[in-house]
């Protein structure tokens, strides 16, 4: 293996990056939290429909404002950031996401992080992840290790992928024919990857598109923790290309990986077709559920109601309006409630209440996730 020390004599060795890049994010990952606890971050869509928060975009600008300080010959790739296409020009660079999992972080729950990584010829030198309200910090040197608060960890090696601990999302490994697995999901790309390589889960699976600033830093925590780590083809990643996005993520131990790789490879096609993953979508099966040996669907029907403009009609005044008395599993609780309902429409002929019964959800991002 060449020598971590030797990739480009002109530039300081990756464990002083790494000493930079854990001072850096550690301060970045306090305005994180205190963003968070004070719970009054706007937030807004960014062209590509994906959320966005001011607490992203202060945090980006610390990292820049301070990392760019402490290494100005170095090119610069966020989430962010419009891309300038240093990483290209310059030997080493930062690649970022100030805030991987923002919408955990607009949720109110503690899966995101701070994800920092220094690349050079194509590959992460040196990574940092920190999840600041869990005080978790995943970090790497190339050939120095991976370490969890200091400690040093290692991936799992299971031999089988029935009932492995797997980050991901339940639905579409039942819609793929997965074996059974325990199945966690966690927002962050990047906290997935590290909980592979600390052995907090045995394997974590993405099936659509992730970007580099999802991966630079995380992926050298699992390569060092022992893990391997590709895309759903099995390529494994490469930092410096034209795109920053690639088709998905497999990340487990070396046996574990190649018997996930198998078990996706049936399905590659599906996905070859471009973004659109509503194969992996909820359908009504996915609504069943067994009580006392016996599978009930659970009917999604919703009670709501509002003036029209006409009796005649379903057409709403107001859709702003809009009454919304419930969400019920069956018809007969759903009546119940419209019938309750029904009598705020005695003294205004145009107020109506329905039952509308939900046979499908819409998958808006058209990624196989319901919202």
């Amino acid at each position: 293996m060449q020598d971590p020390n030797q990739l480009n004599p002109s530039c300081v060795l990756p464990a002083e990056d790494l000493t930079l890049l854990r001072d850096i994010v550690h301060q970045a990952g306090a305005i994180a939290k205190a963003a968070f606890e004070a719970n009054d971050s706007k937030t807004w869509n960014k062209s590509d429909s994906s959320p966005v928060t001011d607490a992203d975009i202060a945090v980006n600008d610390f990292l820049f404002e301070n990392l760019r300080a402490a290494r100005p010959n170095y090119g610069w790739l966020s989430e962010e950031t419009k891309d300038d296409h240093s990483r290209h020009a310059c030997p080493r660079s930062f690649v970022v996401d100030p805030i991987d999992g923002t919408r955990a972080f607009i949720d109110r729950t503690p899966h995101f992080a701070v994800s920092v990584a220094i690349i050079e010829k194509g590959r992460s030198i040196a990574g940092v992840v920190f999840n600041p309200l869990l005080d978790k910090l995943y970090e790497a040197s190339l050939g120095g290790g991976a370490f969890l608060n200091d400690k040093p960890i290692v991936a799992t090696a299971p031999t089988q992928i029935a009932d492995i601990n797997m980050v991901g999302y339940p639905r579409k490994f039942r819609r793929l024919g997965f074996p059974d697995m325990n199945v966690s999901v966690a927002n962050s790309m990047a906290l997935r990857i590290c909980m592979v390589a600390s052995g907090q889960a045995d394997a974590t699976i993405a099936f659509t598109p992730k970007s580099d600033w999802d991966l630079a830093a995380a992926a050298l925590i699992a390569t060092e923790a022992g893990a391997v780590i590709s895309d759903i083809r099995g390529k494994l990643p490469q930092f410096d290309t034209e795109t920053t996005s690639g088709l998905g993520v497999i990340c487990a131990s070396t046996t574990l990986h190649a018997l996930l790789l198998a078990e996706v490879k049936p399905h590659l096609a599906q996905f070859s077709q471009g973004r659109d993953f509503k194969f992996l979508g909820t359908r009504m099966s996915d609504r069943s559920k067994k009580t006392d040996d016996k599978t009930v669907d659970q009917l999604l029907h919703i009670v709501i109601g509002g003036e029209l403009i006409d009796p005649n009609r379903t057409e709403f005044k107001d859709l702003k309006a809009v009454d919304f008395v419930g969400a019920f599993p069956n018809f007969e609780e759903a009546r119940k409630a419209w019938k309750s309902a029904a009598q705020r429409t005695v003294d205004n002929a145009h107020m109506r209440y329905f039952i509308l019964h939900a046979h499908d959800l819409i998958d808006p991002d058209g990624d196989g996730v319901i919202g």
